[in-house]
């Protein structure tokens, strides 16, 4: 498994980094099923094996039990991997310094360990004020409680105002795959002036991207929330918008295609293309069972020629979203 430094960090993370907001001890969310913690701890041991050593969860994740579940799956193994974690949804209102620390301490509390490696700010609408942010983290980060600290679902102002205030930000965690490329259009290069490294989240579009689902009606009512589909699709969508169903599996049919020509599974092919992209470290898989990540970790080298039929697949589609980096917001929360 190949290892990218996170912007200036001394962080030297895999490819491929296990998310683990599935990790939710046998309660399933409007998201993922119930997975009970002895598949989560084969995931782990199987993720460790394959040489992942990179592990994304977050406070919001079932209120720290997605924490609670990675520190107990990895037990005496945590000098071992590089944890990432989230403070956001806690409470209702924006982030004062007190909050910041309080969901630290519970998140460490959750994780059994003493420090994180990357703590990241989830949504720039969670700060009540970016310099407090900042001086808070740094404090953290001083006291050995955090090695690193990123952002997560920033936009260029938000990275900005971020940066203005002090802060300097290894990373930045944002929605990115072939069917949705909206970052590309400013925050990436944004993202490469500031020395922030990209980690791609949602990299197989919630399964759609694995080739399973040829139409809409297919796809769990969960996972239809996004803008790739109409509003009337799910009780759950919050986008209000039409949504682009027969552009989305469109696109899939000439992804699946270009795929089946290169004899390359679609989900390889589609997590080897975004590690190609720029500033792209690692991508964060959430995966249902050991064989899953397994596959996931089965990476390829993209050709030029193959990278090319790729992006032309999806080319249409990035037109249709345009630079709203939100996948479900009409209006972006990301500035």
């Amino acid at each position: 498994m190949q290892r990218s430094l996170l912007g200036s960090s001394d962080l030297n993370v895999s490819q491929i980094c296990l998310g683990c907001w599935q990790f939710n001890g046998g309660k399933s969310d409007e998201t993922w099923p119930a997975q009970s913690i002895k598949v989560s701890q084969s995931i782990v041991d199987k993720a460790i094996e394959m040489g992942v050593n990179f592990f994304d969860t977050a406070e919001a994740y079932g209120m720290h039990k997605s924490e609670e579940v990675l520190g107990q799956c990895l037990g005496s193994r945590r000098t071992d991997v590089i944890i990432a974690s989230k403070f956001g949804a806690r409470v209702k209102t924006p982030y004062r310094a007190t909050d910041i620390e309080e969901s630290l301490r519970l998140s460490l509390e959750a994780l059994k360990t003493d420090y994180i490696d990357l703590y990241q700010v989830h949504w720039s609408v969670m700060m009540n004020d970016a310099k407090e942010t900042v001086a808070e983290l740094k404090r953290l980060q001083a006291k050995g409680q955090i090695k690193h600290y990123g952002v997560c679902n920033f936009g260029v102002q938000d990275m900005k105002d971020f940066k203005d205030a002090g802060g300097t930000a290894v990373t930045n965690q944002l929605a990115y795959n072939l069917l949705f490329r909206p970052i590309e259009c400013d925050i990436i290069p944004a993202c490469v002036d500031n020395n922030t490294s990209v980690l791609a989240y949602s990299p197989l579009q919630q399964g759609l991207l694995t080739g399973k689902f040829s139409k809409p009606e297919d796809v769990p009512e969960g996972r239809r929330r996004t803008r790739h589909f109409s509003k009337d699709s799910t009780t759950l969508s919050k986008h209000g918008q039409d949504g682009a169903e027969e552009l989305t599996f469109k696109s899939i049919e000439s992804i699946r295609k270009a795929c089946e020509e290169e004899s390359v599974p679609m989900a390889t092919a589609s997590l080897s293309w975004l590690l190609k992209q720029q500033n792209v470290a690692s991508v964060i898989v959430g995966c249902s069972s050991a064989e899953q990540l397994e596959q996931n970790c089965k990476l390829v080298q993209v050709s030029q020629e193959f990278n090319k039929k790729l992006i032309e697949a999806t080319d249409e589609l990035k037109n249709v979203f345009g630079n709203n980096p939100d996948m479900w917001a009409p209006t972006s929360r990301i500035h």
